[in-house]
């Protein structure tokens, strides 16, 4: 069934208002997702307003996209259908701090850089490290799960969300945990809308924990070959430091490989760490350098953004700690590769030129991976690259299952359709 689309856009118009409904063609474009472009842009402006989209794009049968800032609009598989994008950045406020409980509450909207900026005046922060916080939102980051190196330090972002609601595809709205950590008991269904790509419902709101902000930061950078930068690693690992960022970076085309180690605490606690991590970059002939202040951001800067740089493919390789070191040395000599890994928690991103010959390394490096019990998926990539294969990698034996959840919670199929793996 097509949709009437000028009927759509007038019940949209009726409910939400003029100024929120879009059909023109320039932002049409800039919002398509894999060169597939809707028909319509709505702009809610409010979790009700989300909700009454929804409904009355489940009556007529039109597929939805959401999206937030859209960096993370290259992930998954290509869509089946786009036809109408519900742009969710006027749901952009902060709602409740809670700094004695370390919580705060957002709308699904808000940016990143925002939210930051907002807890940094109590000398708090969220631990999303997201690419390009200026215009991810933490709605966003939520549904695409996306991860930074401090990831091992203060939780993934499954860890760090404690209260959900979202506007289901009927129009429906729900809620699962609370303000407070202790607040959650029995299964924790908001767990299933992180890292679900939109395809279950639509964020509106959510509850994260927060952190104190350190006194004091800096990187610890050790420069040598891929041996000493490993077994720099696996030095680091078995002594007592506790670092909150152990990442491996490579220079393409060079026999160059960095260990970059970042420090924070007070500045005792910092200063220690240089001493330390100094003599022992020196036990392994690697050369150090610390960076601080705005060196240390822009270094960690780029890291965060490299999973989704424009213009590239991106695999992520996900891997058991112990078998890192094997599987790096085995790509090590495929010298156009750039590699950043996340050390702590057995993560690879691999950065290549998008084109059929990389796919074709693509395969070999899912290939490898498998054999050292690990996966690689396909993370972004350019829209023509991405067509006919699966970009998640060999389905697991839950498909069924994640299948089924997804029939109870969007029964028509019409919550950004095809994306996730298997086709959801």
């Amino acid at each position: 069934m097509t949709p009437d689309f000028d009927q759509l856009a007038q019940r949209l118009i009726a409910e939400l208002g003029t100024a929120a409904i879009s059909t023109d063609a320039p932002p049409l474009n800039t919002y398509s997702v894999d060169g597939k472009r809707g028909a319509l842009i709505c702009r809610p402006a409010s979790a009700p307003e989300v909700a009454a989209t929804l409904r009355l794009c489940s009556e007529a049968q039109a597929h939805v996209t959401p999206r937030g800032g859209g960096t993370a609009m290259t992930l998954g598989n290509p869509p089946r259908r786009v036809d109408v994008i519900i742009d969710l950045q006027k749901l952009n406020r902060v709602l409740d701090h809670d700094a004695a409980n370390l919580t705060v509450t957002a709308q699904s909207g808000l940016k990143l850089s925002v939210l930051q900026d907002a807890l940094a005046r109590h000398k708090q922060f969220a631990p999303f490290d997201a690419p390009f916080p200026d215009r991810a939102t933490i709605g966003g980051t939520i549904a695409a799960n996306l991860n930074g190196p401090r990831r091992s330090a203060y939780g993934s972002v499954r860890d760090l969300v404690i209260g959900i609601k979202v506007a289901l595809a009927n129009g429906e709205q729900i809620k699962a945990g609370g303000k407070v950590v202790k607040n959650v008991a029995g299964y924790d269904l908001g767990k299933l809308f992180v890292g679900s790509l939109g395809t279950l419902g639509i964020i509106t709101e959510t509850t994260v924990r927060v952190a104190p902000i350190a006194e004091c930061f800096a990187t610890v950078v050790a420069s040598g070959n891929l041996p000493n930068a490993l077994a720099l690693i696996e030095a680091v690992d078995r002594s007592p430091l506790l670092p909150a960022a152990l990442a491996l970076v490579n220079e393409p085309m060079k026999s160059h490989w960095r260990a970059a180690i970042w420090c924070e605490g007070f500045e005792e606690t910092v200063a220690r760490y240089r001493r330390d991590l100094t003599a022992l970059a020196d036990q392994f002939g690697a050369t150090t350098e610390v960076l601080a202040g705005r060196a240390h951001d822009e270094f960690w800067s780029r890291i965060n953004n490299l999973p989704l740089m424009p213009n590239r493919l991106i695999v992520r390789v996900t891997l058991p700690r112990a078998e890192l070191a094997v599987f790096v040395t085995m790509i090590d000599h495929h010298g156009a590769i750039t590699i950043a890994g996340d050390v702590a928690a057995g993560t690879l991103w691999l950065v290549l030129e998008p084109n059929q010959a990389t796919m074709q390394l693509f395969a070999e490096v899912q290939a490898i991976a498998h054999e050292h019990h690990g996966h690689a998926v396909l993370f972004a990539a350019p829209a023509v690259l991405k067509q006919g294969i699966e970009v998640w990698g060999p389905a697991p034996a839950t498909l069924s299952l994640m299948r089924e959840i997804k029939r109870q919670f969007d029964p028509l199929g019409l919550l950004n359709s095809g994306r996730f793996l298997g086709g959801i």
